[in-house]
């Protein structure tokens, strides 16, 4: 672009020639303008217009990975996805409406085999509550110790919570037998809560609780749990927000929109910053490991360190890598959106198939799994209509390196 200094400057040249041909003596009063002074009137023009700076155009996207089926339930739903140092890919079945094996290995020829057995997969009412699997929420891979993690908020068919239930089981990777559950009474787990999902670091375990809206702390080393911004509104869902999937509105039987408060949960890359969000938005929140297990910290202390990372849109999950890439799962619009660390879009995956996207999980190769789950199709979120189809699909899909 031009600057000023040299419209200026070529102004001023072309004043001296305009001088020197007036005083030429072919030079008469009837004579047609010269180039000259032409030129020195459009100069004169775009020095007295505004200057427009310069602005760097968008950076552009990606191209979108390639997504393919991994795997397909033909009557069990599932909503998370697990995979093992090993490669082994393990998917969690919530007990919705129905029995289902809870927790289970997907073989490759996608059978599904309940894992861990001992009859962890085959709870009944009166059964040892804290000893089965009653209605699994969520998995996770804690890669350093090669352990899985099973989320179980102990609340089938959407029902109240089976008193003794509601637990976090941790089952060693290597010999295949659990090694540890952690039950949460009724002081971390009221009445109305739901254990949603969990990251573990060292001897920390993070849990959301998505029934009441709060954030949990899991010491293991003594076992002791903190429940925290347990009354703050940034654990709890917008009711402002009214999600709409392929035209219609999310509500229950009556008219009521679901209200669904802390779900998502994250680490950064670099392990020193927790995130979390209601599963509408309009905010995914950052807050400080340190700040969170900083015990000398009140409630009201510790909200005033959350803070705002992202505006999102509706989502049934959410995954960093070690990019610090943010992956969101946009439920409205059946996509996979993955986001930079400044916030502008890499690339976006769109596909009918992918029906209430929903937990991610990243194995050791760098491919990504998600599962369909279908949330919206739910009598509680389709006013009262179960519109489920199976079958159930399991997706991959591996971005491209950095």
């Amino acid at each position: 672009m031009t600057s000023r200094r040299e419209l200026l400057s070529a102004t001023q040249s072309v004043t001296l020639m305009t001088i020197a041909a007036k005083s030429h003596p072919m030079s008469s009063r009837n004579a047609r303008p010269s180039a000259h002074s032409s030129m020195l009137r459009v100069l004169i023009l775009l020095l007295s217009a505004p200057q427009v700076c310069a602005v760097a155009a968008p950076a552009a996207k990606e191209a979108a990975p390639i997504l393919e089926v991994a795997a397909t339930s033909p009557t069990h739903a599932w909503n998370g996805v697990a995979v093992a140092n090993d490669g082994r890919i393990f998917a969690s079945f919530p007990r919705w409406d129905k029995t289902t094996p809870s927790v289970a290995v997907i073989g490759p020829d996608g059978a599904q085999t309940p894992y861990p057995g001992d009859g962890w997969n085959e709870w009944k009412p009166g059964e040892d509550p804290a000893r089965h699997f009653i209605s699994i929420n969520s998995l996770f891979i804690d890669r350093d110790a090669n352990h899985l993690w099973v989320v179980d908020p102990a609340t089938p068919h959407f029902g109240g919570i089976v008193q003794g239930g509601p637990k976090l089981v941790e089952i060693d990777l290597a010999t295949d037998k659990v090694v540890n559950v952690y039950s949460f009474d009724l002081a971390n787990a009221p009445a109305n809560s739901h254990l949603n999902d969990a990251r573990v670091l060292g001897d920390h375990v993070f849990i959301t609780d998505s029934g009441t809206g709060a954030l949990l702390v899991l010491d293991r080393t003594t076992g002791h749990i903190r429940r925290l911004l347990a009354k703050s509104r940034l654990t709890k869902a917008d009711p402002s927000i009214i999600p709409h999937v392929d035209g219609h509105q999310l509500a229950g039987p009556t008219g009521k929109i679901p209200q669904l408060n802390a779900d998502q949960i994250e680490l950064s890359a670099d392990r020193k910053t927790l995130f979390f969000m209601s599963p509408f938005g309009p905010n995914l929140y950052r807050v400080a490991l340190a700040d969170l297990l900083d015990e000398s910290l009140s409630d009201s202390d510790l909200e005033q360190r959350v803070k705002v990372a992202r505006h999102v849109t509706p989502v049934g999950g959410l995954v960093i890598d070690r990019n610090n890439v943010l992956y969101l799962s946009e439920v409205e619009t059946h996509s996979i959106r993955a986001e930079a660390p400044d916030g502008h879009t890499l690339w976006t995956i769109k596909d009918r198939r992918l029906d209430w996207p929903d937990a991610y999980s990243i194995g050791p190769d760098g491919t990504f799994y998600i599962v369909a789950a279908q949330v919206d199709q739910l009598p509680g979120f389709n006013q009262g209509h179960d519109g489920r189809k199976p079958p159930y699909y399991m997706f991959r899909f591996k971005p491209k390196a950095p």
